[in-house]
């Protein structure tokens, strides 16, 4: 993932979870483990829409934390992170289950499911995104259009610190960026201001 969006995430798992605020760009730059300069090359084109703002006196502030969703969302693209693909021939929540790895990170559609209690409501779906290797045992070969595709991408060095399933808001620029009926159909059902934040959707100032 790009440094880029290694801070939006950051800032949008922050305003998911109450925090809006942080003293300075200096302060997001320590909890990432990165060059201000980084933080500060990245904030460029949420700044001009609104969506963040920088003070001297107010530090730096997500404003409008959907929009800054929506802007991740446009500019993620996380095939250029799968390094694998193949397909096995039992049901997305037999394979989910069989995850033998204590340090895969679950993403996409199974993430979005558990940021939502563990009940999936939107659509079923046929694809199951893992970070890292899931050292999954020797499974059966898919037979014909029916089983499931395994998508394994390469995590950044900093999504262990968010647990075991993707951010909500990485989960659903994940599925943004996936082809196919059943991605578009969580992206549609899914409500941008309730990814993105947990409080009011607009912060005043």
């Amino acid at each position: 993932m790009p440094a880029v969006e290694v801070v939006w995430r950051h800032l949008l798992d922050g305003a998911r979870h109450g925090q809006r605020r942080w003293s300075s760009m200096t302060a997001v730059a320590s909890e990432l483990e990165a060059p201000i300069s980084t933080v500060y090359r990245s904030l460029s084109h949420p700044i001009e829409i609104g969506a963040v703002s920088i003070t001297a006196m107010g530090g730096l502030q997500v404003l409008d934390p959907a929009r800054l969703l929506v802007l991740f969302a446009a500019h993620r693209r996380v095939q250029r992170d799968i390094t694998w693909r193949f397909q096995v021939g039992l049901p997305v929540s037999e394979v989910e289950s069989l995850v033998r790895s204590p340090t895969v990170v679950l993403g996409g559609f199974g993430a979005v499911v558990a940021h939502l209690g563990g009940v999936n409501r939107i659509a079923d779906y046929t694809a199951v995104l893992f970070y890292g290797d899931p050292d999954l045992p020797d499974l059966p070969p898919a037979s014909g259009y029916e089983g499931t595709e395994v998508l394994i991408a390469e995590p950044d060095p900093l999504l262990r610190k968010y647990g075991r399933v993707t951010p909500f808001s990485q989960a659903y620029a994940d599925l943004f960026s996936l082809p196919g009926w059943q991605s578009a159909r969580f992206v549609e059902e899914l409500d941008v201001r309730e990814v993105a934040a947990s409080d009011e959707p607009v912060l005043l100032v």
